[in-house]
């Protein structure tokens, strides 16, 4: 059980890091954008079937959507299920 909670907090950190990557502009080829691109390769199987299924969000905030709140928020719920309660 220990390493499924090791596991969930891993790829919310690496899930909170594509989101807070998302918002600055990063030139390709350097360390930040090697960085965004593995956090977008790590959680984008998460995403993308939630994303096409999900309406955008009206006025487009940039790199936020309704599938990553909802994965956010998901993430937040099974933590604190399995992990917080053991």
């Amino acid at each position: 059980m220990r390493y499924v909670c090791i596991l969930i907090l891993a790829f919310q950190f690496v899930f909170l890091l594509r989101m807070v990557l998302s918002f600055f502009p990063i030139r390709e080829g350097t360390v930040p954008a090697t960085v965004r691109e593995l956090a977008m390769a790590a959680t984008e199987p998460v995403v993308f079937p939630l994303r096409r299924s999900l309406p955008p969000l009206p006025g487009a905030m940039a790199g936020f959507g309704v599938a990553e709140l909802v994965v956010l928020i998901g993430l937040q719920i099974i933590g604190a299920i399995v992990c917080g309660l053991a």
